[in-house]
């Protein structure tokens, strides 16, 4: 068994919960404001963070030190790597205040020097090592990455990062894309499939669009079903999976009707998410659009309700920021989805999470609406 140090990404909550829907019988040995560290029976590569849309880098635990001696530390790992004498490496620090890092860095140059060493360290400005950073030395070099504790300091060596670039590519250069019905991020769609726990299998993605979490379930080796209404959107689908290389079974249907003559484990999905919104309104002026979606997100439990559907339903549903500086969420929805027998469960434990997580929000900065996440279980 090994330790890992996980980066959490900017929504603290989402990635916890990724965490522990992919290893739910993972041991947390340690959490913090921008990390948590888990024991894993199995080691952790690059190729298990490309299937984690929420994760940012990734370090095995060394060792643990005191606060005084973890610069001797570093330099013990660096130069016991250091076979000719040479090595470009770098130090990241969490949950620590930044001016900690730039003493450890003078530090360590001082000692390399003393010891005629020929190193230097990639930090710029003696900031943390980002990960286009790390991609640019990773093959002739090493980055440490130190997290603090509630009593010492966690010291890992990195060993996997986010591959930003093929995020980017399958993101902006596949060749369907339709801005009037909003893009699904791909780590978002990671996200949304590993939230369901489902580690192999048929997902069906009943609102799939464009097609992007058809196209991130079946890099990560599922089996992918999507299917929707509106035949432009699936036509797009169909070409993003053939740039893509990949297969699908992607049909028209009306997720307002019972599904017949297909199997799946799970469901994974963003629903429609309403017309595009450039402004924020006032929290009364959103209620004709809730009621809209309502009708159909009531219409789309029913028909699985008729299917007798008992696996995990993870969905994304529209969020509204206000004028009034308060989100409008579709609680009333939410409840009559309940009273149709369909149980919400928390995503994250009380302990780690400090209250019952029964819903996660994703939003950006400049955008009016945002996506609540939740996910249900039919009794």
């Amino acid at each position: 068994m090994s330790t890992y140090l996980f980066i959490l990404g900017k929504d603290r909550e989402l990635s916890l919960a990724e965490l522990i829907a992919r290893f739910p019988v993972a041991d947390v040995k340690a959490l913090g404001t921008d990390f948590v560290a888990l024991n894993l029976k199995e080691d952790f590569s690059q190729s298990d963070l490309d299937q984690l849309g929420g994760i940012i880098k990734v370090a095995k635990l060394i060792t643990s030190v005191n606060f005084k001696a973890v610069s001797g530390t570093l330099f013990d790992i660096l130069s016991a790597r250091c076979s000719d004498k040479k090595m470009t490496y770098g130090v990241s620090v969490y949950d620590w205040p930044q001016n900690h890092l730039r003493e450890i860095l003078f530090s360590l140059k001082k000692a390399f020097k003393q010891n005629n060493f020929k190193t230097r360290f990639a930090n710029q400005d003696y900031k943390n090592i980002s990960v286009a950073q790390f991609k640019g030395f990773r093959k002739n070099g090493i980055e440490l990455l130190v997290a603090k504790d509630s009593t010492c300091l966690l010291v890992g060596e990195v060993v996997a990062v986010q591959d930003i670039d093929s995020y980017s590519r399958r993101d902006y250069d596949k060749p369907f894309r339709d801005m009037q019905v909003g893009m699904l991020p791909p780590k978002l769609a990671q996200i949304l499939i590993n939230l369901t726990g489902v580690r192999q299998g048929h997902i069906w993605d009943p609102f799939c669009g464009g097609g992007v979490l058809i196209m991130e379930g079946s890099l990560m080796g599922y089996d992918m079903l999507g299917s929707d209404i509106d035949e432009k959107t699936l036509e797009g689908a169909k070409r993003n999976m053939e740039w893509l290389r990949m297969k699908s079974d992607l049909f028209h249907h009306d997720a307002t009707t019972p599904l017949l003559g297909k199997l799946f484990d799970a469901i994974a999905c963003e629903g429609y998410l309403g017309p595009p919104q450039k402004r924020k309104h006032r929290i009364a002026e959103y209620s004709p659009l809730i009621h809209h979606l309502e009708r159909l997100y009531i219409g789309f439990f029913e028909a699985l309700k008729e299917s007798q559907f008992k696996g995990p339903i993870v969905i994304a549903l529209p969020f509204f920021k206000t004028i009034e500086g308060r989100d409008v969420l579709m609680e009333d929805t939410i409840e009559k989805i309940q009273n149709m027998g369909f149980e919400l469960t928390s995503f994250l434990p009380r302990s780690l999470a400090g209250h019952n997580c029964f819903i996660l929000k994703y939003s950006r900065a400049d955008q009016v609406v945002g996506r609540a996440i939740y996910r249900f279980y039919f009794k």
